[in-house]
């Protein structure tokens, strides 16, 4: 049943201070979910451009389904984001948000495949658990 299972949302983020997002996307070949420029952030001290890919926040039992989800676009272009990073001094992000109620939590494993994959793009990952 659906509504025992938490919402969850995974995310890759390219943050940098300034650069050009049509570059990143065309260098990528993938379209982002959004983009954001440092003109867009209410505060200019926590500014930073953005290159975003997301998936949908969906009722999911494992957080793996869903970074697999951004893995099959991004898998192969581990080169490419590791040079993007460097060449535009950038940061890369993986998020997952999870929205549960009464404890119903997914289940919080990392496949090797998936380590694998965020080491080899030098990227953090981060986990955002709301509990309604």
């Amino acid at each position: 049943m659906e509504s025992n299972l938490p919402k969850i949302r995974a995310g890759f983020y390219l943050v940098g201070d300034d650069f050009d997002l049509d570059y990143v996307t065309k260098k990528l070949y993938i379209s982002p979910t959004s983009t954001r420029t440092k003109n867009d952030f209410p505060v200019s001290t926590m500014a930073h451009t953005i290159w975003e890919l997301e998936t949908e926040k969906e009722f999911c039992k494992a957080v793996c389904w869903q970074i697999e989800k951004l893995l099959d676009k991004l898998r192969g272009k581990e080169n490419i984001i590791s040079e993007l990073c460097n060449e535009l001094n950038l940061e890369a992000i993986f998020t997952i948000v999870v929205n549960m109620e009464n404890g119903d939590g997914p289940e919080l494993v990392l496949t090797k495949e998936i380590v694998s994959f965020i080491g080899a793009v030098n990227a953090e990952i981060g986990f955002d658990l709301y509990i309604d």
